[in-house]
């Protein structure tokens, strides 16, 4: 009996030493695992995030059973909700330590990089200079493709670095395009349809923008730009029409943004369009 009683209280004693020990290797694992935010973020107010967050879409981009296009996929739509200075993080985390990783999302990276500038009224001075020196150096590498084009382009004239070199770079490249007959995909639509503007080429810009929305249609964004053009050609009529159907409520943009309330609209549509 004894012995019974002793032999069942040393299994008791392995039993939790084990458990203590598993639990402390989970423990170790999940610090080693977790991304140090302070290093990988940029370091000045313009750069805000939110860390627990940056660790929840870590966890969520090394789930092992998702493949690479899944991954995209889910970086995507964290860029579409905001969510871009988070998954800057998590990339220039991977650059530093496993960059044959990181070059699977590279795109995701500049698209992350380009919200930030775009939806930032002041943007962080160093990230600027880092995407404007990322964005030339692919540009640089392989100028014949047109999304390298159309990004250091944008880059060039959201940022306001060197607004004319942006529109000469996008209308050389529109040349190119059509000289080759090759169409410009939805990024240099987007690229075109602005540098058009700038150059107040308003009916080139329309244009562009029709384009966009024959392909893009759920994205109010776009109808709101194009009326913004639209007024600035003096079709009042037109653009009182596209900002109509821009402030429709679709129940995509609702699961979004969580509100149908005007100010809510007229914040998110403005900061797509500065």
């Amino acid at each position: 009996m004894k012995k019974t009683l002793f032999s069942l209280f040393l299994i008791l004693i392995l039993s939790f030493l084990s458990a203590c020990s598993t639990i402390n290797m989970e423990r170790k694992l999940a610090e080693e695992r977790r991304i140090d935010s302070e290093v990988y973020a940029y370091d000045d107010e313009q750069f805000q995030y939110n860390d627990s967050l940056v660790q929840t879409l870590a966890e969520r981009f090394r789930f092992e059973k998702l493949s690479t296009t899944n991954v995209n996929s889910i970086m995507q739509d964290e860029i579409a909700a905001g969510n871009y200075n988070e998954v800057i993080i998590y990339l220039r985390y991977l650059l530093a330590e496993e960059e044959s990783q990181a070059a699977m999302y590279t795109e995701r990276y500049y698209e992350a990089l380009q919200a930030h500038v775009r939806n930032t009224n002041n943007p962080s001075p160093k990230l600027v200079e880092d995407t404007l020196n990322q964005a030339k150096r692919q540009y640089e590498r392989e100028s014949e493709r047109q999304n390298n084009v159309a990004y250091y382009a944008s880059l060039l004239i959201d940022t306001k670095y060197d607004i004319d070199l942006g529109v000469e770079l996008l209308l050389q490249l529109e040349e190119d395009l059509y000289a080759s007959g090759e169409d410009p995909n939805k990024q240099t639509l987007h690229a075109l349809a602005n540098a058009h503007y700038v150059k107040g080429n308003y009916e080139e810009s329309v244009e562009n923008y029709l384009f966009l929305i024959a392909l893009e249609p759920d994205d109010m964004s776009l109808y709101y730009t194009l009326s913004y053009v639209l007024e600035e050609m003096g079709e009042h009529e037109a653009a009182a029409a596209y900002l109509e159907m821009t402030y429709s409520p679709t129940t995509d943009f609702l699961k979004t943004y969580g509100t149908d309330t005007f100010g809510m609209y007229r914040s998110y549509f403005d900061s797509k369009l500065n």
